[in-house]
């Protein structure tokens, strides 16, 4: 890979210390690729953010899958070999003509991104889902360890949930809210996403990059062949198959996490849409620790195997008894008059997302 010269790299934004972060004259070539599918309602806001990223050398794709349908007005050259559903079409933006929209047949999210990896052009490429939003370094935040290790062939950014829907329009993130629903998956997040994988990281134990945002070195996932398209936890899978790989092949390569980089993200906000996501979570989650179970307390994947694994489904597998019976509880004590159904509920919430 080319270095930077080190001689040009300008710190701000207290990324590495009072004076550090990467020039925007200096950025790594990098493709961002967005699948999109009905997301009629944040597209445009996503798109936007991805506009106003202080970063040089960017190449957005808009994978439609199947969702719309446009007049084809332009072409590109694939490269890669993963398996999708056909092409349809090429579109590229006359006002930004590193905008480009390529149309599919439908095939799910994990085939939409295998096309945006078939067509990337860049050395790196990233992933971000078409209902969250970057803040406006957060691309040259996340890229930044790459500039410095050539072991590193992924890195996760932050997810944060967006507790007001008009905070991002208006250029104003705010996490003060009165919905005790989108308030208590804020906690979570923080729980599970920044602390968790931050210790996991530390200790070279990352089992997981979230879908939702993070970039990847393009030659890693051609050589996996992408993402598995049967897979419900793509990201999770993704994940293990890199380290798979990496540890197969006896590489020194490793995959991180850094909280400095933010993506906004619109949680659900409603009780119906919760539990579809998170049952969609668990399944996916139970279907990639059973592909990968043989890594499972594996000396061999050192310490993913050993720790981060272990530690993941440990936790995944109390808490869903802690859940089970505290619901079981819940019910009890509101059926012989203890406490009331809204204060059930507020402590039923209270304990699954803290």
């Amino acid at each position: 890979m080319n270095k930077v010269n080190s001689d040009r790299i300008i710190l701000s934004d207290n990324l590495l210390d009072s004076n550090s972060s990467i020039s925007r004259h200096d950025t790594l070539p990098l493709t961002v690729v967005i699948p999109a599918y009905n997301e009629k309602e944040t597209i445009i806001q996503s798109v936007n953010s991805f506009i106003q990223q202080n970063y040089k050398d960017l190449t957005l794709y808009i994978v439609n899958d199947g969702w719309f349908r446009m007049k084809k007005i332009d072409f590109l050259e694939k490269i890669g070999s993963i398996a999708t559903e056909k092409v349809l079409g090429f579109y590229q933006s006359e006002e930004y003509p590193n905008i480009y929209l390529i149309n599919k047949v439908n095939g799910g999210k994990s085939d939409a991104l295998n096309v945006g990896i078939n067509y990337a052009r860049t050395p790196y490429i990233s992933f971000v889902d078409a209902d969250s939003f970057l803040e406006k370094n957060a691309l040259l935040t996340l890229m930044t360890p790459f500039y410095f290790s050539d072991d590193i062939v992924s890195i996760g950014g932050l997810i944060r949930p967006m507790t007001r829907q008009e905070n991002f329009a208006q250029r104003s993130i705010k996490v003060r809210t009165w919905n005790l629903l989108t308030g208590f998956q804020y906690l979570e997040y923080l729980r599970s996403v920044l602390v968790f994988r931050s210790s996991l990281s530390n200790i070279d134990s990352t089992v997981i990059i979230s879908g939702a945002f993070g970039v990847y070195k393009l030659d890693m996932l051609r050589e996996i062949n992408g993402y598995d398209t049967h897979s419900i936890g793509e990201d999770f899978d993704l994940t293990l198959g890199i380290r798979k790989y990496i540890d197969d092949h006896n590489l020194s390569s490793k995959q991180i996490f850094i909280y400095d980089s933010v993506c906004w993200t619109q949680p659900p906000s409603t009780v119906g849409d919760l539990v579809k996501q998170r049952s969609r979570w668990q399944i996916g989650f139970l279907q990639t620790i059973f592909k990968y179970r043989k890594m499972i307390f594996n000396k061999h994947y050192k310490n993913v195997g050993i720790i981060g694994l272990p530690l993941f489904i440990f936790t995944e597998i109390i808490s869903f008894f802690m859940e089970t019976i505290g619901l079981g509880l819940g019910i009890y004590f509101v059926a012989v008059s203890v406490v009331t159904w809204k204060e059930a509920v507020f402590v039923f919430l209270l304990s699954y997302f803290i």
